[in-house]
C-alpha cells in the first residue's frame, strides 16, 4: 500500500514553456516532501477553433477523484481565452462540490473560491534586474528607458512595471508615466509602439523593457525593417526567455521568469495544511543566470542558451537508437520519422491496433510504466461519450521499459493482460507500494468529440518529465488509429451483420460457422433450426411495411432467445427467414426443446406488444454428430424440409385471422 500524499495539478497545453517551468517547481517541492504529484491535462490550447476536439481534451478534469486527493494546483492562467474563464468556473464547481475542506492553489491568475488562494510569479524581482542590466551594463540614461506593459491593472502586467519603478526610486532616479505605454502582450503591441516612433509621434528612446517577448518580437522585427537598428539605436529587452525570442532574426535578450519558485510556494502552501507539524523548504530564488543574452541588447550572446533552444527547435532525420531507447523525448521528428500512424493505419483488426500502440511506446521514453485505459464499449461508433466516463475502464496496454544490456534486443514487455478496473480508482497501480515518489500524467485519449478512455505515463519525480510536444503528437496518432480501426469494425460488421435486426448475414453466418467448428470436438453433435414467418406479406397487406419491420425484429428476437451461449448463434438468412446454429452435446429432445422454447417466446412477445395482430412462426430443426467435413447447407437444408412440413401442418389449422387479436 503507498500512504504518499497526492497532489494533482490541472493544466492546459502542458508542452508550452510556461507551463513546464511551473510544472518543474512542483516536482521539485514534491520530491523534497515525498509526495506523489497527479497531472490532469488537455494537451490543445483553448483557442483551437474544434471545439468538440477542445471539450473532449477538457473531459479529462472529470476523470480525478477527489477522495484520492489530498491538495490541487490549479495553473489558471493557462485556462482563460481572453476574457472567458468559463473552464476556471466549471473547475471550480467540481472543487466546491467535492473538494471541500481541503487545500487548492491557483498559480498566476486569482479566483475566488472558498478555502483557496492565489500565488503569484514575483516578476518585480526580474525587473529590477532588468532594469539595472540596462543601467549599470549599457550606462542607459533612465529618462531614456521605455516600458511596454500589457493591460493597466492586470496584476502580472503592473507587478513588472512595479520592478521597473522600484529599480529607479532605489537610486534616486526618477520614472515618468509618459514613458509607460500599455499593449496586450502580443507581438502587435509591439509593432504599434514600433510605428508610433517610426512615425517621429514619439521620442526616439534609447531602450524599451517589455512585459514579454512576443511584444519585443514585434517591437524589434518592426523597427529593424523600417531602418532602426537595434541594439545600436535602441536597446529591446524581453521577458520569458522563449523560444521565439532565440529563434526571432534578431534574437532578443530575454529574462527567464521564476515560475518554478511560485509553484514550490503553492506546494508549501499545501503542505502547510495537510501536514501542518512538518517543516517547509523555501521555495528557490531568482538570480543573475536568469538572464538569457539574444543580441537584442548588445552583450555577448550566451552560446549555450542560443544552442538549448536551437536544439529543441531542430528537425533530425535520423537518431542513435541503438539501445531500442530514444535519446531525446523532446525533438518531434522522432515520431514523425518512426512511421507510427501509417503502422496503425494498416491494422486490420483491434488488437493488431493495440498491438502496434504497444510497440511505440518507446517514443515516450523515458519512463517507469505506461498504461492505455478505453471504455469496455471502445469500438462501438454508434455511442458517443462527450463528457465524463463510464463506471468501469478497461485496461489494454501495460507497458514497462526493460534493461536493454540484461534482457535483449525488446526494449518494453506488456506487465498484464487487458482487465477491468473501477475508473473511480483512476489507476489500480496508483496504491501499489514504490520506492519513490513518482508523477502520473493523465491525458485524454479521444476522436474528437467521443471519448474513447485516457492514457497515464508514469515517471519518476526525480526525472521532471513534461509532456511534450512529442507526447501529444503520439497521442493524436493513437486517437486517429484507433478511430481508424472503430471504422473498419463497423464496416465488417455491415458485411457480417443484418442492420435491422443485429443478427448474422450468410457471410457472418460462414465465418462464425467456421469458428464453432475450429473448436468443436468428435463428441459435439450441429444443430441447426430454420425458422420461417408466417403470413409477412398479410401484415405488410393490411398494417403497413413498418408493422411488418416491427414483427420481423420481434421475431428476431426470439429467434436470438435460442442462441444462449458463445456455442451458438443466429442468423436472419433473407426477408422472414431465420437460422439458430449450435454446436455441443445435444440430442433429439434438444429439437423439441428449442420449438418450444421459440413458440413459448413468441406467445409472451405477442402479449406484450399490444398489436392487433400477432407474430406467427413455423420451425424445423436437424441435428447431426460433429465431422470436420460437415456441410452447413445439408444441414440447413434438411431443417428447412422439417420446417415446410410444420409449416404446412401450421396453414391446414389456422388462417391469418386466427392471428388477429
Amino acid at each position: 500500500m503507498n500512504n504518499r500524499k497526492k497532489i494533482a495539478v490541472f493544466v492546459i497545453s502542458p508542452e508550452i514553456l510556461a507551463q513546464q517551468r511551473t510544472m518543474e517547481g512542483i516536482f521539485i517541492q514534491c520530491e523534497r516532501y515525498n509526495y506523489d504529484v497527479l497531472t490532469f491535462s488537455s494537451l490543445k490550447d483553448l483557442w483551437f477553433s474544434q471545439r468538440d476536439y477542445v471539450n473532449a481534451e477538457l473531459n479529462t478534469f472529470n476523470l480525478a477523484n477527489f477522495d484520492l486527493i489530498d491538495g490541487i494546483v490549479v495553473m489558471s492562467l493557462s485556462m482563460r481565452r481572453g476574457n472567458d474563464i468559463s473552464v476556471i468556473d466549471r473547475l471550480a464547481d467540481t472543487l466546491r462540490a467535492k473538494f471541500k475542506g481541503k487545500p487548492v492553489v491557483f498559480i498566476d491568475f486569482p479566483y475566488e473560491l472558498e478555502g483557496s488562494c492565489t500565488v503569484y510569479t514575483k516578476d518585480y524581482p526580474a525587473f529590477r534586474m532588468i532594469t539595472s542590466h540596462l543601467l549599470d551594463v549599457h550606462n542607459v540614461p533612465a529618462d531614456k528607458i521605455y516600458f511596454l506593459a500589457a493591460q493597466k491593472g492586470l496584476e502580472i502586467s503592473d507587478s513588472r512595471i512595479t520592478g521597473f519603478k522600484q529599480e529607479l526610486e532605489a537610486r534616486g532616479l526618477g520614472w515618468d508615466e509618459s514613458r509607460i505605454f500599455y499593449g496586450d502582450f502580443w507581438y502587435g503591441s509591439g509593432r504599434q509602439l514600433a510605428d508610433r516612433i517610426i512615425s517621429g509621434e514619439l521620442e526616439m528612446p534609447r531602450a524599451i523593457i517589455c512585459a514579454n517577448d512576443q511584444m519585443a518580437i514585434g517591437l524589434t522585427n518592426q523597427l529593424v525593417a523600417n531602418g532602426i537598428k537595434v541594439p545600436d539605436q535602441i536597446i529591446i529587452m524581453g521577458y520569458d526567455a522563449s523560444q521565439d525570442a532565440v529563434l526571432n532574426s534578431t534574437p532578443i535578450t530575454s529574462y527567464e521568469p521564476n515560475l518554478a519558485g511560485a509553484s514550490e510556494e503553492a506546494i508549501n502552501i499545501i503542505r502547510s495544511q495537510i501536514e501542518p507539524d512538518k517543516p517547509l523548504i523555501a521555495a528557490d530564488q531568482l538570480t543573475e543566470k536568469n538572464l538569457c543574452i539574444g543580441s537584442s541588447c548588445g552583450c555577448q550572446i550566451n552560446i549555450d542558451y542560443m544552442r538549448m533552444n536551437f536544439k529543441s527547435a531542430l528537425y533530425r532525420t535520423f537518431h542513435d537508437n541503438t539501445k531500442g531507447f530514444v535519446a531525446d523525448n523532446t525533438d518531434v521528428s522522432t515520431i514523425i520519422e518512426s512511421y507510427m500512424l501509417e503502422k496503425m493505419t494498416k491494422t486490420q483488426t483491434p488488437a493488431e491496433c493495440i498491438s502496434e500502440i504497444f510497440n511505440h511506446t518507446y517514443l515516450l521514453s523515458p519512463f517507469r510504466h505506461f498504461y492505455l485505459c478505453l471504455r469496455s464499449d471502445w469500438l462501438n461508433t454508434y455511442k458517443a461519450l462527450s463528457e465524463g466516463y463510464p463506471s468501469t475502464m478497461r485496461e489494454v496496454i501495460h507497458a514497462v521499459p526493460r534493461n536493454a544490456e540484461t534482457d535483449g534486443i525488446e526494449p518494453f514487455h506488456s506487465e498484464s493482460s487487458e482487465h477491468d478496473f473501477p475508473t473511480k480508482l483512476m489507476l489500480p497501480q496508483l496504491d501499489l507500494p514504490r520506492d519513490k515518489p513518482g508523477v502520473f500524467h493523465f491525458a485524454p485519449v479521444h476522436f474528437q468529440g467521443d471519448t474513447l478512455g485516457y492514457c497515464v505515463l508514469h515517471c519518476d519525480l526525480e526525472s521532471r518529465v513534461t509532456l511534450s510536444a512529442v507526447f501529444r503528437n503520439w497521442v493524436r496518432n493513437i486517437n486517429n488509429g484507433l478511430e481508424i480501426v472503430r471504422v473498419q469494425n463497423r464496416l465488417l460488421s455491415y458485411s457480417l451483420y443484418d442492420s435491422m435486426t443485429g443478427l448474422y448475414n450468410r457471410r457472418g453466418m460462414d465465418r462464425a460457422f467456421s469458428h464453432l467448428c475450429r473448436f468443436a470436438s468428435e463428441n459435439d453433435s450441429c444443430l441447426v433450426s430454420v425458422v420461417d414467418m408466417n403470413w409477412l406479406k398479410k401484415i405488410n397487406d393490411n398494417y403497413g411495411h413498418p408493422e411488418g419491420d416491427y414483427a420481423i425484429q420481434l421475431l428476431a428476437r426470439c429467434v436470438a432467445e435460442l442462441a444462449s451461449d458463445e456455442h451458438s448463434f443466429a442468423v436472419r438468412a433473407g426477408g422472414d427467414e431465420f437460422f439458430v446454429i449450435a454446436m455441443g452435446r445435444y440430442n433429439e429432445d434438444s429439437c423439441r426443446q428449442n420449438i418450444e422454447k421459440l413458440l413459448n417466446s413468441v406467445e409472451r412477445s405477442n402479449a406484450a406488444s399490444g398489436k392487433p395482430y400477432s407474430v406467427s412462426a413455423s420451425i424445423g430443426c436437424c441435428l447431426k454428430p460433429f465431422t470436420p467435413g460437415i456441410k452447413l447447407e445439408d444441414l440447413i437444408h434438411e431443417a428447412d424440409t422439417n420446417m415446410y412440413h410444420y409449416k404446412h401442418i401450421v396453414k391446414e389449422t389456422q388462417t391469418f385471422e386466427h392471428g388477429l387479436k
